[in-house]
């Protein structure tokens, strides 16, 4: 093993690009000075590949001869802490490296954290701007369903209505009925009376004058008369029997149409009813909760739904101040404290299977997922969401908005990342 073997390729990129630089150059001179064969393919290349930072390193490492006579032009424009010692190797220089190293690491993490915070920023700034749409949008909704009541009141009035219509028509029936009945009792009584005295007139103007003086043709005036009486008493049955008719028609007109319009909400609702239950519903959180805060993390963790979590999404922003893997290991472990406690069922997704340990990262009772090469977290998480049964309520943690926007359409609860980190 090498001298510096400890140090990592990567951290001596500037020196080993200054190496490939200065071979190209010297090519140009008269005579031109020797330098290793593996540095002639990248001659003219803006940029080493990482994947030959090892090769390139070696090849410098064994002509001493090369890495000395270029080491005296190592100027700190060209060439960084690290490249400089490992090129000139002064007395002592590996741990001047390795220290150096350090500090370069400590530098570029005060940096990534900046940035992480800035970014932290926009995601809440996002959020904020996500929840107050989702107000809006529910004020909007909770405005529809008033409406939808009233007209459901409006309806059920109109059932009611169309019930007492359809009273008011039997008791009007039965009325009719009965009167009918009378009319056909009268017209029979009036009948027969009218046929009796067609009879006595056909006797009295078949027979002489009567003893007891009375005259035919009085008797015959007399059965004009009542023949009169009676044809006028059955018009006046009639129409009666006709004005209770048309009443009865019109009523039963206005019956059927309060029933066909009842009938036509009712069979709409169910398609309403089947239409809601096809997609997924999110869980209602307490009257007075907002859903960025605290309490709906604690309510919605103990419901029983499928907790997804953004897992460097909430990890950066939990523990800023560790290592990616230390930032991993942390909220792998809270969320598993977090299932002792609530009996949630929780799925962390985090970038990269390539990640040393990715396959061993599997709890007892939490699941660890990482995005296949090519493929964002943030796909996999909507994947999730959308492979999971409609009928399984899904709370989705991030602060990434785009995330939110797509898992809050499938259906799904939205929680911020700094909502959970309250009750972890």
């Amino acid at each position: 093993m090498s001298e510096g073997a400890e140090i990592e390729h990567r951290h001596l990129r500037s020196a080993i690009e200054y190496a490939v630089l200065i071979a190209e150059e010297t090519q140009r001179r008269k005579p031109p000075m020797a330098v290793p064969n593996e540095l002639r393919p990248f001659f003219g290349k803006p940029r080493v590949p990482s994947g030959a930072l090892g090769r390139l390193r070696r090849s410098i490492e064994a002509d001493d001869l090369f890495r000395s006579r270029i080491a005296a032009g190592a100027s700190p424009e060209l060439v960084d802490d690290v490249g400089r010692l490992w090129l000139q190797r002064p007395d002592g220089w590996v741990d001047d490296a390795l220290a150096a190293v350090r500090a370069a690491e400590a530098e570029r993490a005060a940096v990534d954290g900046a940035a992480a915070l800035r970014r932290a920023e926009k995601r809440r700034v996002a959020a904020e701007e996500a929840a107050v749409r989702a107000r809006a949008e529910a004020v909007r909704l909770q405005a529809l369903v008033d409406e939808q009541r009233t007209e459901l009141d409006r309806l059920v009035a109109d059932v009611a209505k169309a019930d007492d219509a359809l009273a008011e028509m039997r008791a009007e029936l039965i009325d009719v009925r009965n009167e009918a009945r009378h009319a056909r009792d009268r017209e029979a009584a009036a009948t027969a009376k009218l046929e009796r005295a067609v009879a006595a007139s056909a006797v009295g103007s078949a027979t002489p004058p009567r003893a007891d003086g009375a005259d035919p043709a009085i008797a015959a005036e007399m059965l004009a008369a009542l023949r009169a009486e009676i044809d006028s008493e059955m018009d006046e049955i009639r129409a009666g029997v006709s004005r209770s008719a048309a009443s009865i028609d019109a009523a039963i007109a206005r019956a059927e149409a309060l029933l066909a319009r009842t009938d036509t909400v009712a069979a709409a609702a169910p398609n309403r009813d089947a239409a809601a239950a096809s997609r997924r519903q999110p869980l209602r959180l307490p009257g007075g909760v907002l859903a960025s805060s605290a309490e709906a993390a604690a309510f919605l963790v103990r419901t029983g739904a499928l907790v997804l979590i953004d897992g460097y999404n909430v990890s950066m922003l939990g523990w800023p101040s560790l290592s990616i893997d230390a930032q991993r290991s942390a909220l792998i472990n809270a969320v598993e404290n977090m299932r002792l406690r609530f009996g949630t069922e929780a799925t962390i997704v985090f970038d990269g299977a390539e990640v040393v340990g990715a396959n061993s990262l599997h709890r007892r009772s939490t699941r660890v997922l990482f995005s296949p090469s090519g493929v964002i977290a943030d796909d996999v998480i909507r994947a999730e969401v959308e492979r999971t049964p409609p009928g399984r309520h899904v709370v989705v943690v991030t602060n990434d908005a785009e995330i939110a926007r797509d898992v809050r359409a499938a259906g799904a609860n939205v929680l911020p990342s700094n909502a959970l980190l309250a009750v972890l």
